[in-house]
């Protein structure tokens, strides 16, 4: 029978230390807080006071935060909680920016996926300890990093280990081009549409294309990591897809609000889905931890 002792080993050998574990728990979280987005633009839109219904097909976004009542192009646009929709893209870029700040690449570029940060771990110490000295042959270099990693010197390339992979400039760039896109749609709730409208379409812009190629990077990372890799690269290509046609077009299709939809909605799912991911994979060694306590009672 398991000693309770041996639970809390388990715990504290499988995860990181507790305070990396809150670092990355909160940008897990701050990803998923994206998804209030949804609610807050079907609030907005119930308080709509235009002379004509809003429509998702036929009104934008940005119409929901536009301050004064009035004619913006061809659309009579009166959205009373604009208030509330232009804090939504705040708090959405905030949350993005948060998670692009909080989530190291070692956890981003692995899906959060424990034995593999742990070797991650385990080689960026090793590598430490055998860079200290100067004088340290490349062999001998490579056999401290074998060692470190649990993989036996000779025994395989330590660049083909599943902890060092995955190239760290791509990792580095989705965390980039999340945090351009967190900054592009907190400017476009600070900066509405009727204000400078070029400094709006500026914040969408970054938001379309940074937070599209962000996942389309990171769900091409994940691949044979995680099933959510799927899902995520879906949602990046699709927005990038609706993106590049709404650029090319500027909006002037029949259904512009289906489009613009098209280009942002997935985003914000994507996000939530991946930040979801490592949110349950950090989760894991706990709950492992807890399961053999209570099955040694």
């Amino acid at each position: 029978m398991a000693h309770p002792d041996d639970a809390e080993r388990t715990e504290n050998a499988a995860g990181p230390v507790m305070t990396d574990r809150i670092r990355h728990y909160l940008g897990a979280w701050s990803a998923v807080s994206v998804v209030q987005f949804f609610v807050a633009e079907a609030a907005v839109i119930a308080a709509w006071r235009g002379p004509a219904p809003y429509t998702r097909r036929l009104n934008l976004i940005s119409d929901l935060g536009q301050v004064h009542c009035g004619l913006h192009g061809t659309r009579e646009v009166c959205s009373p909680l604009h208030t509330l929709m232009n804090v939504s893209f705040v708090l959405q870029g905030v949350g993005m920016v948060i998670a692009a700040l909080l989530i190291t690449s070692a956890v981003l570029r692995v899906a959060a996926y424990g034995p593999a940060v742990r070797a991650e771990a385990r080689l960026s110490e090793g590598l430490a300890r055998a860079g200290t000295r100067r004088t340290t042959p490349l062999p001998g270099f490579r056999a401290r990093a074998a060692v470190a990693l649990g993989v036996a010197p000779g025994g395989g390339r330590v660049s083909r280990h599943r902890a060092i992979v995955v190239p760290r400039a791509a990792t580095l760039a989705v965390r980039i081009l999340l945090g351009v896109a967190g900054a592009g749609v907190a400017v476009v709730g600070f900066v509405p549409q009727d204000s400078q409208e070029a400094v709006h379409l500026a914040g969408a812009g970054a938001y379309f294309l940074g937070g599209s190629l962000a996942l389309v990077v990171l769900g091409v990372l994940w691949i044979r990591r995680t099933a959510a890799a799927w899902p995520v690269l879906l949602c990046g290509a699709s927005a990038f897809a609706a993106t590049v046609i709404g650029g090319a077009v500027a909006l002037h299709v029949p259904e512009p609000g289906t489009l613009e939809r098209f280009m942002g909605y997935p985003i914000t799912a994507g996000i939530a889905v991946a930040g979801a991911v490592i949110a349950y994979r950090l989760g894991v060694p706990a709950r492992q931890a807890r399961a053999l306590r209570r099955a040694s009672r």
